[in-house]
């Protein structure tokens, strides 16, 4: 499962039966630090909700066909998520006070 980024949408006028009202978006993968990598690709979108500008899961070979109703369609990769918010701070921040509340000092 890696981030991506939806850049665009995909018209396709004849699909295998089986993506019939599946929704085709172009999106750019990326790294660990949000940055684009490698070249955009096509994913189906599982989540029937993405839209272009939004942060998505996406998962490819064998596993992307098992996201959609109709299992074992022809795809490479599918948007099984929408992103709503990434907390990327370290778990154990030093110099974070909120991690402090959840400590009590034995006495």
């Amino acid at each position: 499962m890696k981030f991506a980024r939806v850049i665009g949408n995909v018209v396709a006028t004849q699909k295998v039966s089986g993506l019939q009202g599946v929704k085709f978006l172009v999106v750019q993968g990326l790294n660990a630090a949000r940055e684009d990598e490698g070249e955009p690709y096509v994913a189906v979108d599982a989540t029937a909700q993405a839209g272009e500008g939004e942060l998505v899961f996406v998962i490819a070979s064998k596993e992307a066909s098992f996201a959609l109703s109709t299992s074992f369609v022809p795809v490479d990769a599918a948007v099984v998520g929408i992103v709503d918010d990434v907390d990327d701070r370290p778990l154990y921040d030093a110099d974070s006070v909120a991690w402090k509340h959840f400590v009590t000092p034995k006495q």
